[in-house]
């Protein structure tokens, strides 16, 4: 969304004049090239001066027990957000019970401590504060958010859910009904169908593979795997804090004491195995009577922590990720019409980072857009971006940079997921700079490495002719 709202905001300041416009006599319509034009008195605008961009100090505050969290503080906003990772997600789930994760993350804010479901809800809505609870692949995190005058209310409240769940048994059944649904409403979803297929042909027996549900998994759950998911996943040792908005390190440390310090010291869970796909540059196609077929494509990647990452983020943009700016857009859709949405992004998940990509088409054209997609992406591993295509990348990402910071959610979230990604605590000042010294021979070199050909493998879920 931010994308698109930057890219419509460029199109807004295309000056009007930029295309010649037909003048009209008599009903009859005349090209003027040499016309004199008219004389107009020139507008002239006021001085605008840009308002320069503060890139946020970050402050490391630690608890007298040892609970750390990163603070950046806004005195300007009324409002205090908070985020939490916890190591260990979906993956980290035990095969019997594939979907604990998301069903503890959704009943974690459903009553806690001695309020019940509705009691619980009522509060937070009292006092405008929201607490959320989501699993990831390699994650578990958690939200909140609200206004400084009511953050002792809010940190209380958020420590019952983290520490307190209820896990009440009508509610646990309410909840897995909601996840058989969706299990269900999958089953016709061409592109929830290519996510599964692509997960168990390209993960095989590596936890990736069993992200989502099945009914027979959820139904396996108790409400003692609950508590115990709870025990053995949220500790102090597992935890990672964001804060930010309107508070200060010394109002924010007693909080953190008493939000944290009753959770485990340890936790206990399986940690998965690194993987790296093995793929080769083949077509998998599963027939399913819909007029557009799901495309996923891609294979292995470059780790988030790798010397040419920034090279490899640049290279992505400028191929796949830039929407109308980069090249199989307009390759594909553009300049032959082949596909209503194509794009590519890098998958940086912990344990086997990748280069992805997905394509929507008519069954009739999916054939021509693949074989253009396997050519451009034989084409810039071998010539790699532009000087101007790498140039773009970095107007866009480094100019994008401060819209990433619209809120204290967004911020407290970034904090959180710098830490958890090692990037060091002078990240943000460093950001731009490190776009910016990629060379393009670089960026070349990188292309090399980022885009394998030979191990690019689609999976097609549709009824594409001449496929």
């Amino acid at each position: 969304m931010k994308k698109l709202l930057f890219l419509f905001l460029c199109c807004l300041i295309l000056p009007f004049n930029a295309f010649s416009a037909p003048t009209v006599q008599s009903g009859i319509i005349v090209r003027k090239k040499n016309a004199q034009k008219e004389t107009k008195p020139k507008t002239v605008l006021p001085t605008v001066t840009p308002m320069p961009f503060r890139i946020p100090e970050i402050q490391r505050v630690v608890t007298d027990s040892g609970i750390e969290a990163w603070l950046i503080e806004e005195k300007s906003t009324p409002v205090i957000a908070m985020s939490l990772l916890f190591k260990g997600g979906k993956a980290s789930d035990p095969k019997r019970l594939t979907g604990l994760s998301a069903l503890a993350a959704s009943l974690m804010d459903e009553g806690a401590g001695r309020y019940k479901a509705e009691e619980f809800s009522d509060l937070l809505q009292e006092k405008a504060i929201t607490v959320s609870f989501d699993a990831q692949a390699d994650t578990l995190s958690a939200e909140l958010k609200t206004l400084r005058e009511n953050k002792e209310e809010a940190f209380n409240l958020f420590r019952l859910a983290l520490t307190q769940p209820r896990f009440d048994r009508k509610i646990i059944r309410r909840m897995k009904e909601q996840i058989y649904a969706g299990i269900e409403a999958r089953k016709g979803n061409p592109n929830a169908i290519a996510a599964e297929r692509w997960a168990k042909l390209v993960y095989k027996d590596h936890p990736y593979s069993r992200l989502q549900p099945t009914k027979e998994t959820v139904r396996a759950i108790t409400r003692a795997n609950l508590r115990s998911f709870v025990r053995d996943r949220f500790a102090r040792d597992n935890l990672i804090i964001g804060v930010a908005g309107n508070i200060s390190a010394e109002e924010l440390k007693p909080l953190l004491e008493k939000t944290f310090a009753s959770l485990p010291a340890r936790s206990h869970m399986k940690e998965p195995p690194a993987f790296t796909p093995e793929l080769s540059d083949r077509i998998d196609h599963l027939s399913m009577d819909v007029p557009q077929s799901a495309v996923l494509f891609g294979h292995k990647g470059i780790a988030r922590n790798d010397p040419d990452f920034y090279a490899a983020l640049l290279v992505n943009y400028s191929f796949g990720e830039g929407s109308f700016a980069a090249r199989l857009f307009n390759e594909v859709r553009e300049k032959n019409g082949l596909a209503y949405s194509i794009g590519t992004f890098l998958n940086i998940s912990r344990l086997s980072p990748m280069i992805m990509g997905s394509v929507g088409s008519d069954n009739a054209k999916l054939a021509d857009a693949i074989k253009i997609i396997q050519q451009q992406w034989r084409l810039m591993a071998e010539e790699g971006p532009t000087e101007q295509e790498l140039n773009d990348a970095k107007t866009f990402i480094t100019g994008s940079f401060p819209l990433a910071f619209s809120s204290s959610s967004d911020l407290a979230s970034i904090l959180a997921n710098i830490q958890y990604k090692g990037l060091g605590i002078d990240y943000l000042q460093r950001h731009n700079d490190l776009i910016n010294a990629v060379t393009l021979e670089q960026a070349k070199k990188t292309a090399a490495r980022l885009l394998l050909p030979d191990s690019l493998f689609f999976v097609v879920v549709g009824k594409p002719a001449n496929l």
